[in-house]
């Protein structure tokens, strides 16, 4: 410590500390602008997109007008459309970002714009995926409005983007962008120009999560596999039974895929759209066997789980949520105007202004409140 000359030469370890502490993004994104070596910091930090829970983005919420306006973000579009933030950890302060205005904020008062004729795939990484009918994509980054263009799909005829995600950030070598256009996927590497066709043979991948550094999708069938990206891309399914608590593979209405530390999760509940009265399960992917079992889950110890409106959208996890005033073992859900706190078992609970608890799980071009998590937070080294 004594060859120490600054701020600047604080080493990692006592970095990591600080970091580990701090309480909101604002907070995160003042630690990496203090110096190159801090930031550096946040880069290697690992983990740190779980740091603190996401932030919710909702469109149809309308700006306060009784508070001051943050300036927001700008981007490389003209044309873009406000939409409130909210922090979990920090619900008194008003935040808000632009994104580009796609087809489903066109209306008869709106100007036309470069992007009308696009919808939305997904949302992956800190990055919206947005597609039209003429086999193009795009990926645009929800704060800070960066776009990165895919090479144009090699289909014949209008498509509908069924499903897309990222299998990496952007910045990662191993970042690929999955899409589901009719029964088959594509895969284009960052930078690529062409498209790969790879697909389980029965079906296409609905779900998509990345657990300890390897790819795993789900179909429609509820099969499972592994999605190999090197020396070439390669799908492997796994041979996996059912935990006795589960009558069938249709158990979980609506599954969902989780990475939570060291749990691959299946997350669900027995309808469609929870309520209340309803309770989420969760199954723990145990590889101890062969075949591999999904297991109950009776807690998620110092685990939260944020669930988006649109199936599509891979849920987002957070550790030790009490840090930040929230709670462990729950999923939290959001609708159009709230979000709701699901303890993983039990029916929410609701109160004297809102007795009934319903959210209506979808999937549709529309732009929905969604849990996001910023680009950066996933940087690699």
């Amino acid at each position: 410590m004594s060859t120490l000359q600054g701020w600047a030469d604080l080493p990692n370890d006592l970095l990591y500390s600080v970091v580990a502490r701090l309480g909101s993004f604002p907070d995160l994104l003042a630690f990496a602008a203090t110096c190159p070596s801090w930031r550096a910091s946040i880069s290697s930090y690992p983990s740190k997109s779980t740091l603190l829970p996401p932030l919710l983005l909702q469109p149809g919420v309308p700006a306060c007008s009784s508070r001051p306006r943050p300036r927001p973000l700008s981007n490389n579009l003209v044309l873009r459309r406000s939409c409130h933030v909210t922090d979990l950890a920090n619900k008194d302060t008003y935040m808000c970002c632009q994104i580009p205005q796609f087809a489903c904020f066109c209306d008869s008062k709106s100007p036309s714009g470069p992007l009308d004729e696009f919808f939305l795939g997904s949302v992956s990484y800190g990055h919206l995926v947005l597609a039209n009918r003429q086999q193009s994509c795009l990926l645009v980054d929800v704060f800070t409005g960066v776009s990165v263009s895919a090479p144009q799909l090699p289909v014949n005829g209008r498509i509908l983007l069924n499903y897309a995600a990222l299998t990496a950030p952007l910045s990662s070598p191993n970042s690929y962008l999955l899409v589901n256009v009719g029964r088959h996927n594509f895969f284009s590497r960052d930078g690529s120009d062409s498209w790969l066709r790879r697909s389980p043979r029965n079906g296409t991948f609905k779900k998509l999560v990345v657990f300890k550094d390897q790819v795993f999708g789900m179909d429609h069938d509820r099969m499972l596999y592994i999605v190999h990206l090197e020396p070439r891309i390669r799908i492997q399914k796994i041979a996996v039974h059912l935990d006795g608590s589960m009558a069938n593979k249709w158990h979980l209405k609506q599954p969902w895929l989780a990475a939570c530390g060291d749990m691959l999760l299946m997350v669900g509940c027995q309808k469609h759209s929870p309520s209340t009265g309803d309770a989420f399960e969760a199954f723990r992917l145990d590889v101890s066997t062969e075949p591999a079992r999904w297991v109950k889950v009776e807690k998620l110890e110092n685990w939260a789980i944020f669930i988006s409106i649109d199936k599509r959208i891979q849920p987002l996890c957070c550790m030790n949520p009490e840090t930040w005033g929230g709670r462990c073992n729950c999923i939290y859900c959001c609708n159009r105007k709230e979000w709701v706190a699901f303890e993983l078992g039990q029916p929410p609970q609701g109160d004297a202004s809102n007795p009934k608890v319903y959210i209506h799980i979808n999937c549709g071009s529309m732009m929905q409140p969604t849990w996001v998590v910023p680009s950066m937070f996933y940087s690699c080294p």
